[in-house]
């Protein structure tokens, strides 16, 4: 059941970010979805059955709040991957950031805003570097990074880093880009955070954007 929800939820959003064939269109998820919305895909016929036309706003509001959900229980796992370490070296969750996006329905034309996920956020002190604990968290961090990548067709990492701790080159500066297992882009972009605390490194992990048509 959780495979099966995993693969809506990465259909639905590819049906709204778009695939880059029709080969890869038919290929599958993205027909997933699109049956359930009574939309034509690769070739298929999308019809639904009487009534569900008017559900498809809703079964995406279902698959946008499965993924936040899903950045949700990432940020946990990664939070309490080092609850055994000391409380000055455990990570903190920070802000999971929602963002309204507008859908249009582009059988109806119709319009809803809908609830979606932007990006999520933790705190990761220095001193747990080179942990086995640390080291879980980061792959929380990066699996999140990759699930959203797949998902979306690109995200992005932004770390902030203490002003000091760049001074004295406690910290790698340098940005970059790497893709995801799906061949999805995430960037990497690390910045100086003015008002974060020294050996702190704060990760945000952020969602790509949203074409806006169902």
């Amino acid at each position: 059941m959780r495979r099966i929800k995993s693969l809506l939820l990465v259909g639905a959003i590819l049906a709204l970010t778009g695939c880059a064939t029709m080969d890869e269109a038919s290929n599958s998820l993205n027909c997933m979805l699109a049956r359930a919305t009574g939309k034509a895909c690769g070739g298929q016929d999308g019809t639904v059955a009487s009534g569900a036309q008017s559900n498809r706003f809703e079964q995406l509001q279902t698959v946008f709040e499965q993924e936040i959900q899903g950045a949700r229980s990432a940020q946990e796992r990664a939070v309490q991957a080092m609850q055994g370490l000391s409380p000055k070296l455990r990570a903190t969750a920070g802000n999971v950031q929602l963002l309204n996006v507008e859908i249009t329905d582009s059988s109806t034309q119709q319009k809803r805003s809908m609830r979606t996920l932007d990006s999520i956020t933790i705190d990761m002190p220095l001193g747990g570097k080179g942990r086995d604990a640390y080291t879980r968290a980061m792959d929380e961090i990066k699996g999140l990074a990759n699930t959203l990548a797949d998902n979306r067709g690109s995200a992005s990492i932004v770390v902030q880093q203490a002003a000091a701790d760049v001074k004295a080159r406690r910290v790698n500066t340098a940005s970059g880009e790497t893709k995801s297992p799906g061949g999805q882009p995430i960037k990497v972009e690390k910045q100086v955070g003015t008002t974060l605390p020294a050996g702190v490194e704060r990760y945000t992990v952020k969602a790509g954007s949203i074409r806006g048509n169902l």
